[in-house]
């Protein structure tokens, strides 16, 4: 299974569904085929649904209730967790603050409106260390030249008694996961399986609470920009990536599924053969819609270089190597305009 052997890209008409149950199997050889199968996923689609995983549904339950119970606070008391605050770009966003995708309004009875924005609003929290399985009490965040590791914002106890309790707990399990997928990516790629575990240490993670209030609305097409992204949706669906043939594919919610897409970082990293799929979201029910995002990326300090195994006399090399950390916060800072701090590197 070699990624520098050409890889015949048909179209999509659906997701495909892949079961973990071999994620963490102690014999290779079933690594390895879940590995394949994973691998016809990325090369073709840059999506999956994923069953099996190890996230307790309980825990899922948990987050989604407390996304639930953050967003109906007043609007002055969510604001006093609010992004600017930060300049690790980590707190609540209000209705239209997020740049990058722009926003097209859709009301009952009316014409296509622009909006200055996402038609959402987020609560973000980044990787700390109480959220690190790995991590003991006497560890401490790296330095960095990017100034993206950092504290989060939690609402006070009065506020919503146990939701940083209940975030870490999501957060760890999370983080585990990717960790674990990112050794099956390694094998895809024809890599040892070890090769990520040192870019992994204090992972640029981030985990996002969204909320769609109800109207009928589209966020134009996008792309994440992290390694990967694992997404818990609710029952609304509206999530849709687009195939070769310029067709929007609709992810339904599925019952006891996450959602797994390669984004921009790790499609660089393999020459672009991993596929980071434009998606966007088109609510046409009108209904409210929560979901749960994890963006997963490796530690900042890392240096992204594309993978040999990756390249050959008909693709070569499309990516100068970049460090993680300066790729992300300028995706950041481009999202969140006017937050945070700009990026302490110049463009390539």
């Amino acid at each position: 299974m070699s990624v520098s052997e050409s890889s015949v890209r048909g179209d999509f008409s659906k997701v495909p569904i892949i079961d973990l149950t071999n994620l963490r199997s102690p014999e290779l050889d079933k690594r390895r085929a879940l590995a394949r199968e994973i691998h016809d996923a990325c090369m073709q689609v840059g999506f999956f649904y994923i069953t099996n995983h190890g996230i307790p549904q309980a825990t899922i339950s948990a987050i989604h209730d407390a996304a639930c119970q953050f967003f109906a606070l007043p609007e002055d008391r969510k604001s006093q967790y609010s992004i600017a605050n930060s300049k690790k770009f980590r707190g609540f966003m209000p209705l239209y603050a997020e740049q990058m995708t722009g926003l097209e309004l859709r009301q009952p009875d009316s014409d296509i409106a622009s909006t200055p924005g996402a038609y959402s609003e987020s609560f973000d929290v980044g990787y700390e260390l109480a959220a690190d399985p790995r991590r003991e009490p006497h560890d401490s965040l790296p330095s960095d030249d990017f100034d993206l590791y950092g504290d989060n914002q939690w609402p006070s106890e009065d506020d919503l008694p146990g939701f940083r309790k209940t975030y870490i707990e999501y957060f760890a399990e999370a983080l585990s996961l990717c960790r674990s997928l990112m050794r099956i990516f390694a094998l895809a790629l024809d890599l040892s399986e070890e090769f990520f575990d040192p870019m992994m240490e204090y992972p640029g993670a981030t985990s996002r609470m969204l909320h769609y209030p109800s109207h009928q609305w589209m966020i134009r097409p996008g792309s994440d920009y992290e390694c990967i992204t694992i997404l818990s949706q609710d029952k609304v669906p509206a999530l849709q990536v687009r195939n070769y043939s310029e067709e929007w594919i609709t992810v339904q919610p599925l019952p006891n599924t996450l959602v797994v897409n390669i984004a921009d970082c790790l499609s660089m990293w393999t020459n672009r053969r991993f596929k980071s799929t434009v998606h966007r979201v088109i609510n046409i029910t009108g209904e409210e819609r929560y979901t749960i995002p994890f963006f997963f990326g490796v530690d900042y300090k890392t240096t992204v270089s594309v993978l040999p195994s990756c390249v050959s006399e008909d693709t070569p090399v499309c990516q100068k190597p970049f460090k993680a950390g300066e790729w992300v916060r300028r995706q950041l800072a481009a999202t969140y305009v006017g937050y945070g701090q700009q990026p302490p590197v110049e463009k390539r």
